[in-house]
């Protein structure tokens, strides 16, 4: 069986063959499709994205870092 996508009243179906890929790619594949989505209807501005990834970055940094540097 090849890969099948089909529209499904307001659905997209997609088919993959079991064995053609992981677990772990098929969950990839599926963030990535959200994050199109989400990306398609957004009306965030690249620079703004940038703002918010730093911003997250550091929170991260500063929750990690005293695990990290011990």
């Amino acid at each position: 069986m090849q890969t099948q996508i089909t529209l499904d009243n307001q659905d997209i179906v997609v088919r993959i063959p079991k064995d053609s890929m992981t677990k772990a790619a098929l969950a990839n594949f599926l963030d990535y499709v959200e994050l199109m989505g989400l990306n398609q209807n957004s009306q965030l501005k690249q620079e703004q994205a940038d703002d918010l990834a730093r911003e997250i970055n550091s929170s991260v940094w500063q929750s990690l870092r005293g695990k990290v540097l011990k």
